[in-house]
């Protein structure tokens, strides 16, 4: 009697991790009739990023730069958005290889590896303390580094840093 509630146990936790996994989005949904990332890729000159760990129900909204260009972008933004559509969970700028100095980051920056890269996370100055806008506390920061020849930026007041960099380093 035992041994089978043990069993039982251990499928229901089976059952619950592959569950989690598959929650992870490998489709995400656009909104705002955003452009599409495949078709962001024939009009820039560095390669395109997207994460594959995504919770399913997020939504993306594309945005390229500069504003009103329709065929040659420099950089492109990647929004991520709750189910409702209503608040930026994480922001992901992409842009041609940038030269990351470390003399240039201030002392307050941790560096952090991400796909085998050298990257640099600073958390928000006011992290840990309550966003009045949204009733939210705020944390995450700014997590940025260079992959392939392109700059990556990942920005989110809502993600803690752990969060931020499974996202990161889910980036093909």
């Amino acid at each position: 009697m035992i041994t089978s509630i043990r069993l039982f146990i251990v499928l229901i936790l089976i059952l619950l991790s592959i569950s989690s996994t598959t929650a992870m989005a490998k489709e995400i949904k656009y909104n705002h009739n955003s452009i599409t990332v495949p078709d962001i890729k024939n009009k820039v000159d560095f390669k395109v990023f997207t994460p594959q760990k995504v919770p399913g129900g997020w939504t993306l909204e594309t945005k390229t730069y500069p504003w009103g260009e329709k065929e040659k972008f420099t950089y492109i933004r990647l929004h991520y958005m709750d189910t409702n559509d209503t608040k930026l969970i994480i922001g992901i700028e992409q842009r041609k290889q940038l030269r990351l100095q470390d003399e240039r980051l201030e002392s307050n920056s941790k560096q952090v590896e991400i796909n085998g890269y050298k990257g640099y996370f600073k958390e928000w100055g006011n992290s840990g303390q309550l966003d009045n806008n949204h009733g939210e506390l705020i944390t995450g920061g700014l997590l940025s580094w260079n992959q392939e020849g392109t700059h990556i930026e990942i920005d989110s007041m809502r993600l803690t840093e752990e969060k931020m960099l499974e996202i990161a380093r889910s980036m093909k």
